[in-house]
């Protein structure tokens, strides 16, 4: 045997837990076991015996946090339930045991799952609302650049021939008014000059007609492109339909489980652990489907994803 120095093994003597009656602990839950050794523990003692009793005490709740995850984190009892269920598990023989904790592992497991695919649904729903305004946003101004780089260049084209314009307007003007005062020196000077900015004015005007077209040609193609990257997006219509349907059925999967959730509890009160198993095993199964209803959400959601990503590699090739 080892040998401790009297301190210390008063120390060891202070710290062994108390022999307590094995069926006073079965009916205790393990929380309130535990905490209320600890409590008279730490009272009245010393630094040094609380800073280890605090030190094994962590160590404890980390056990016990293990433990409780193992069995099934994820149902939902409440403490006559939790121990209509310990009671049930203590009265089974080793091998109905075994299959009460490993299927009540199996449901929470499932329920945890099913949680899980919650959060990434909400999550990657928000992505899509999101990414989906963008991509509106950027069809609505596809080839806002070159249009508006199109339109200036009307507009200065225009302001730049205007002067000639109103000359050749002037000097047309003049024409008839000389016509009307039957001058003929006068008509043949402005005619000459008339006939000399006639070709620039057929050129500048061309030179405008030739730029309006090129706008109004792009105007045409960019509504063809709007309609075809909006023809695109709305290829998530049919996706967002399969959506509400599957949230339909997640909806039907819950209430399945809370069917079948009251039922195991119903069952926990009667203490018959071959009837617990099975309604434990019918809970597994209505959380496994509520879990891979969930999951189909997501993978549907998923699919808007990848053709919002598609739309969105299509505006940014053509913004090349």
């Amino acid at each position: 045997m080892m040998y401790l120095r009297p301190e210390k093994k008063r120390l060891v003597e202070q710290l062994t837990l108390p022999r307590q009656p094995m069926e006073t602990w079965k009916r205790q839950s393990t929380w309130v076991q535990f905490f209320h050794f600890w409590l008279k523990l730490l009272v009245g003692h010393s630094v040094l015996r609380r800073l280890s009793v605090m030190f094994v005490a962590t160590y404890g709740i980390g056990m016990i946090c293990s433990a409780t995850t193992v069995h099934g984190e994820g149902i939902e009892l409440n403490v006559t339930a939790q121990k209509a269920w310990n009671t049930v598990v203590n009265k089974a023989d080793a091998q109905t045991e075994r299959s009460l904790l490993q299927t009540y592992e199996s449901a929470g497991k499932w329920i945890s799952q099913k949680e899980m695919w919650e959060q990434k649904i909400k999550q990657l729903h928000t992505t899509n609302a999101t990414e989906l305004v963008q991509l509106r946003k950027a069809i609505s101004n596809t080839d806002a650049a070159k249009l508006a780089a199109l339109q200036k260049s009307v507009e200065l084209t225009q302001a730049r021939y205007e002067p000639l314009f109103k000359l050749y307007s002037s000097l047309n003007k003049q024409l008839s008014a000389s016509k009307a005062l039957q001058s003929k020196e006068w008509s043949s000077a402005i005619r000459t000059q008339a006939d000399t900015l006639k070709p620039l004015v057929q050129l500048a005007r061309e030179d405008i007609r030739a730029k309006k077209l090129s706008l109004a040609e792009a105007r045409k193609r960019k509504n063809k492109e709007v309609k075809r990257l909006r023809a695109m997006l709305n290829g998530t219509n049919a996706v967002k339909k399969q959506i509400q349907t599957a949230k339909k059925q997640v909806s039907l999967s819950r209430e399945r489980y809370s069917d079948a959730l009251r039922n195991f509890k119903q069952t926990l009160k009667k203490g018959e652990p071959s009837r617990v198993l099975s309604s434990l095993n019918s809970l597994v199964s209505s959380a496994e489907r509520w879990t891979v209803a969930s999951q189909h959400i997501h993978t549907l959601e998923q699919k808007v994803s990848t053709i919002y990503v598609t739309v969105s590699q299509e505006i940014h090739n053509r913004s090349k």
